[in-house]
């Protein structure tokens, strides 16, 4: 998933690709929600207060993250080989400025790494590092005075702004992040269902024998390719149903995680119109799945203009309402 885990409320990031500036979009990034909403160890034996517990924690997570899709304010998508100025001010941040801004770097995507060059500014920027969840930790950093190469633990300090960059062999992107943004400041929790006990649901997982590859399209027009890697079988209120579980690899490893993206009777009304997503790990062969519904969250673009969300594929639209989960969150873009 864009698929490294970071904190579970933070971006999961795959790669795009675009001319620099241009408005055309040649290849594909993948932008998660935040992970499933597992219960915290130690939340005791009610079931509907683990549930709460749980998506309190993902809320509590976006609120403390300087880094998350309610502080990003711009993004831009790289070609190999091609190169973009980025420029930050007091109060703005803008890739390829028409002029020149207080602190200035120019970005290139090259041999499937980031290089950053000074170019305007009295403060060079600095190379900060990560914590265990994926978000940046502040300290006086590496200053960067000459073409240096990004790694991926790596986040780049300018000004109050952070860079973060997702290199690939064929494509990229570089997204910036404001712990000041107004969307961080207004953000007063996540939109959840009441929990539903009845929602944790047991599945029959069927593995597919001969993995095949899947296009999922975007909520970017554009295309991300995943393998069909099994089907889980299980019943909401009598209903037999079933979900396709998608993965980055034909044969996941035990652990590696199966991404279920879906739509059911409640998209567009009253939950996500792009749809909702689950993740959990996969389990050897013989081994129970709980799909617990509660988990269930939205696509980053959800709450971000500066993401890229895969669209749910036709066999994973349910025809009942699931009511458990991530409700619509209030959108500002």
């Amino acid at each position: 998933m864009e698929v490294t885990q970071r904190m579970r409320s933070l971006p999961v990031v795959r790669f795009l690709s675009v001319r620099c500036g241009a408005a055309v979009v040649v290849a594909l990034s993948a932008a998660f929600g935040p992970a499933a909403a597992q219960p915290p160890a130690g939340a005791g034996a009610d079931p509907a207060a683990a549930i709460v517990a749980a998506q309190k924690k993902i809320d509590d997570e976006y609120r403390r993250a300087l880094m998350s899709p309610f502080t990003a304010v711009a993004v831009q998508y790289f070609e190999p080989g091609r190169s973009c100025r980025l420029g930050v001010g007091a109060s703005a941040v803008a890739f390829d400025p028409a002029e020149t801004m207080t602190e200035m770097v120019d970005m290139t995507l090259d041999a499937g790494a980031f290089w950053v060059s000074p170019v305007a500014g009295s403060t060079p920027p600095v190379i900060l590092g990560k914590n265990a969840e994926g978000d940046v930790v502040v300290s006086p950093g590496t200053p960067v005075k000459t073409r240096t190469k990004i790694g991926s633990r790596d986040v780049l300090g300018m000004g109050r702004y952070f860079v973060e960059v997702f290199p690939g062999p064929d494509s990229g992107n570089a997204r910036v992040f404001d712990p000041d943004a107004a969307s961080r400041r207004t953000f007063a929790g996540l939109k959840w269902f009441p929990p539903s006990v009845a929602l944790q649901v047991k599945a029959v997982f069927e593995p597919v024998a001969h993995p095949d590859k899947i296009v999922v399209a975007t909520s970017r027009g554009l295309r991300k390719e995943y393998f069909r890697v099994g089907v889980f079988r299980f019943a909401v209120d009598g209903t037999p149903l079933t979900l396709t579980a998608l993965a980055v690899a034909a044969a996941p490893k035990a652990g590696d995680e199966l991404f279920v993206p879906f739509r059911d009777a409640t998209t567009g009304v009253e939950t996500y119109e792009v749809g909702r997503y689950l993740t959990l790990p996969f389990q050897p062969a013989g081994s129970g799945y709980v799909l617990d519904f509660n988990a269930a969250t939205n696509p980053l673009c959800n709450y971000s203009p500066y993401y890229n969300c895969p669209i749910p594929p036709r066999e994973n639209r349910l025809a009942v309402p699931i009511r458990a989960g991530e409700m619509t969150y209030p959108k500002v873009h």
